[in-house]
């Protein structure tokens, strides 16, 4: 992979999930669309891909408030993590952000998941993909209140790694997590697809 990017000068890396280091963002679409459909409402895949990293609960609400007919929310979003699952084991690293990930950690670079998607579902991915070792800590939605755009997930996660944020580097797909790492004052790269797109330093 071609990487124009130091890596050196990080002590941790904090990687988003889905669409950053798992190509899982598909799947997601696939069960959002259909609890849409049952719900009698179309939901387009390029509001999901724009709400990247955005809790499934607050995608649930943005619906909500548009003027949808979601239903009770918690139901709503039990149903989308169920069918999401169904296909859990179809989902894929991909493996030029791993290969980032598996260098750092070979370095002594810690490493976390910071992320929107449940407990349930990044445990049960890292498990499948046999990566959990690798990993030093781990936030997700059910972990914080504020999730991105607000800083709290990546902070939380420099936290419990024991790491200034100043010192961290955010590894994201999505505006809202762009966002994030800004507001935390972390470097950021930003990748689509498992490839590079651009690096946007700490403001």
């Amino acid at each position: 992979m071609n990487f124009p990017v130091d890596l050196r000068p990080y002590q941790a890396y904090i990687f988003d999930l889905d669409g950053t280091l798992i190509d899982s963002m598909p799947w997601h679409v696939r069960a959002w669309v259909q609890v849409g459909r049952e719900h009698g409402f179309t939901i387009e895949p390029e509001t999901i891909y724009a709400m990247g990293g955005v809790s499934s609960r607050d995608v649930v609400l943005h619906y909500k408030n548009s003027g949808c007919d979601v239903g009770d929310v918690d139901a709503f979003v039990r149903r989308k993590v169920a069918l999401y699952r169904e296909n859990i084991d179809k989902v894929a690293l991909f493996e030029d952000i791993y290969a980032i990930l598996k260098e750092g950690r070979e370095r002594g670079v810690k490493i976390a998941i910071g992320s929107g998607t449940q407990r349930l579902n990044a445990d049960t991915i890292l498990q499948l993909r046999g990566i959990a070792s690798e990993i030093d800590a781990v936030v997700c939605g059910d972990d914080v209140i504020n999730h991105k755009p607000h800083p709290d997930t990546f902070l939380k996660a420099a936290e419990l790694l024991g790491v200034e944020p100043q010192a961290c580097l955010v590894f994201e797909d999505g505006a809202p997590g762009f966002e994030a790492a800004r507001r935390a004052r972390m470097d950021c790269v930003r990748v689509e697809r498992g490839a590079f797109r651009a690096f946007t330093p700490r403001s």
